[in-house]
């Protein structure tokens, strides 16, 4: 291959490290400093400069200005081509990152995968071992007997990193976007940023603890009342200060839930732990969403405090790391996605601050607001709408659906209007205020039934998920849902639409088929058992990958509501589909993971053809596509990135794709 790896080696120690730091941060900063460039070059040859500049110019002389006649190697090219960047002035033309290829082949650790690791990769694939850095640390001036081992230590990462290339390129599929695409991933973090109003930061951050302390302040209250804390320590500032703790922490915290639902009879939520049963008080837990909304008013205000409390430490560390980043940057952040962060290969956040999960109400949108244009520019922000809900009806061949879809109809106000017998629509602004709750409400139902049950959630899950919905939750106390009528929707939803259910049996019928070693297909996916990984071949030819897929005696419990509409459960009969270190798989999960991996080929499809078209994409979120124009362009980047979205590819012909489009100074408006 006629590549080239580099590897930069630099200054770290116990304060100031990659470990502590984001990337910005560490290579901004005065401290930064780099020990030498490990090189690889095409004819077999390896170095390690320490006259680093002059080591750059010659590469460029040989390679071109960008490096543009040669393919770069990096492992984790965020960071290297992050110092290129921005401490040489130099933007690689093309290059490959072995840590993402490894995302595409072997999936990541935590979503299904492997370690991405260096050294876990070069064990993996039986490579030299890599070796121990310790001995650098805190060396800011290394001796010569340091620089040889450091030299050798270096050589031998780049050594690893080309021989990882060599085996894991010829196993991505669908190379021809796949590689771009990992390349566009990684130009957006070190070629691309986002202005930002730092003037906010601060009142934001005062903002998300003033509310807090709101339901902090009626938590103890209430609390008092009861007897649950000292009286004397139930006042002022020191109450505040006692009560912020105890619900910070879970022992505490399911202390105070405990007296609380024991006046009304109630034991703690408990949900499975790794050792067993374990109190369900985490934020995202069913069970803690449901106290919300408790008829208690003492439970609920300790939920309200507990989650508040939560939120509050979330949007403080997201708000902290922002004030430094753009403190290192000047005021500017760079967008960083990780390309494979999912099992489905969507993208996912880091760098302590995750874009794709900001929110989009309460303060993940004001924090969303932060974001803005530059002076005289615009955002241009794309969503696809109902992608997921278009891609199940389209994979499962529900053609009643997608004539819905294709015709533009209100699918969820006509999905509710039959299952709440009544007519709902969406709400106009000129609709007086309590018209227009009162309908979104009840679209919200629709809402949540048609993008909800097309992955198999029961009717427990859904009346879980509609109880912990804000917009929803009170049509329990008015009456208009009950588990009756949840069970009732959930019942109408899979008779209406008969063959998203069939759809979900055959994925996973197709999926044993494969463990056993039959290929099989379903529609336009393919299945294949290939060195005991199940291959899933996608619409768009990619192929998802499922390790060690195997069939135990797994048990999987599964919830629903009885005919009196009480909570049960009951454990389906024969083996569980596993793979990886122990996670189970089933239709409906298959489903989820095969419609989010098609939206995510879709999005990705667009994203390069706008890039090709000359619209670079500033970052993306899910569904959505976020260009930066000058305001002048805004007309012209809104119908090019409408079209770029609306357009099927080759591969999904008969699939009707919408988008909504606007435009803004402010990220999130």
């Amino acid at each position: 291959m006629n590549v080239l790896t580099l590897d930069f080696e630099t200054y770290f120690d116990t304060k100031f490290s990659l470990k502590r730091l984001t990337i910005p941060e560490y290579v901004h900063d005065p401290r930064f400093h780099v020990h030498g460039l490990a090189i690889r070059w095409p004819d077999g040859r390896t170095e390690f400069r320490v006259d680093v500049p002059e080591a750059i110019a010659e590469l460029q002389r040989q390679f071109g200005p960008r490096l543009e006649r040669v393919t770069v190697v990096f492992h984790n090219a965020y960071f290297d081509m992050y110092v290129l960047r921005h401490r040489y002035g130099l933007s690689v033309q093309h290059f490959v990152d072995t840590m993402l290829l490894s995302h595409h082949v072997n999936g990541r650790k935590g979503e299904g995968g492997e370690s991405a690791a260096l050294a876990d990769l070069a064990q993996r694939y039986g490579l030299d071992a890599k070796g121990n850095l310790s001995f650098m640390g805190g060396v800011r001036n290394p001796t010569p007997q340091q620089l040889v081992e450091l030299a050798d230590y270096a050589i031998n990462d780049a050594n690893i990193t080309y021989q990882l290339a060599a085996l894991l390129l010829p196993q991505i599929t669908r190379p021809e976007v796949e590689l771009p695409i990992m390349q566009h991933t990684v130009r957006l973090f070190v070629e691309r940023s986002i202005a930002v109003d730092t003037a906010g930061i601060d009142g934001l951050a005062t903002a998300a603890e003033s509310e807090t302390t709101r339901w902090l302040t009626e938590a103890l209250g209430r609390l008092g009342e009861t007897g649950a804390l000292p009286a004397e320590g139930a006042v002022g500032q020191a109450g505040i200060a006692q009560i912020r703790d105890a619900v910070s922490k879970d022992r505490t915290f399911t202390e105070l839930l405990k007296h609380a639902l024991e006046r009304t009879g109630r034991l703690v939520p408990l949900k499975n732990g790794k050792k067993g049963p374990i109190p369900a008080v985490a934020k995202k837990d069913l069970a803690m969403q449901e106290l919300l909304h408790d008829s208690d008013p003492v439970v609920a205000a300790l939920a309200h405090a507990r989650t508040g409390k939560k939120s509050e430490d979330q949007v403080l560390a997201k708000l902290e790391t922002l004030k430094r980043v753009t403190k290192a940057t000047g005021g500017v952040l760079p967008p960083y996605l990780r390309y494979g962060g999912a099992s489905t290969l969507r993208f996912s956040g880091g760098q302590k601050f995750n874009i794709q999960n900001l929110g989009r109400d309460g303060l993940g949108l004001e924090m969303r607001k932060l974001l803005m244009a530059r002076p005289g520019h615009k955002l241009i922000v794309g969503d696809l709408a109902q992608i997921e809900a278009r891609i199940t009806a389209w994979c499962a061949g529900q053609e009643d659906m997608l004539a819905q879809f294709a015709a533009g109809n209100d699918i969820y106000s006509e999905f509710a209007s039959e299952t709440l017998h009544e007519p709902v629509r969406k709400p106009l602004k000129t609709d007086p205020l309590e018209v227009q709750h009162h309908l979104k409400s009840r679209r919200q139902v629709g809402k949540t039934s048609i993008l909800g049950l097309g992955y198999s959630m029961g009717a427990s899950r859904f009346m879980n998920t509609l109880r912990a919905d804000p917009l929803t939750a009170l049509l329990f106390v008015s009456g208009v849902l009950s588990p009756l009528v949840c069970r009732d929707v959930v019942r109408a939803f899979r008779s209406k639409y008969a063959r998203i259910p069939e759809f979900w049996n055959h994925l996973e019928g197709a999926f044993r088929l494969a463990i056993s070693g039959v290929s099989s297909s379903v529609g336009a996916l393919g299945f294949e058992c290939r060195d005991k990984i199940i291959l899933l071949y996608l619409p768009s030819g990619r192929a998802l990958r499922y390790s060690n897929a195997r069939l135990e005696d797994a048990t999987r419990a599964i919830k629903y509501l009885d005919a009196f509409g009480e909570a049960a459960e009951f454990i389906p009969e024969g083996q569980s589909i596993v793979y990886g270190s122990g996670i189970t798989i089933y239709g409906g999960k298959l489903c989820e993971n095969v419609v989010q991996a098609t939206a995510r080929d879709i999005l990705v499809e667009a994203i390069l053809r706008l890039e090709t078209q000359g619209w670079p994409v500033l970052f993306h979120v899910h569904d959505e596509i976020v260009l930066e124009v000058p305001e002048q362009n805004a007309e012209s980047a809104q119908a090019a990135l409408k079209q770029a979205l609306e357009a099927a590819p080759s591969w999904a012909a008969g699939l009707p794709l919408a988008a909504e489009v606007t435009s803004s100074h402010i990220y999130g408006k």
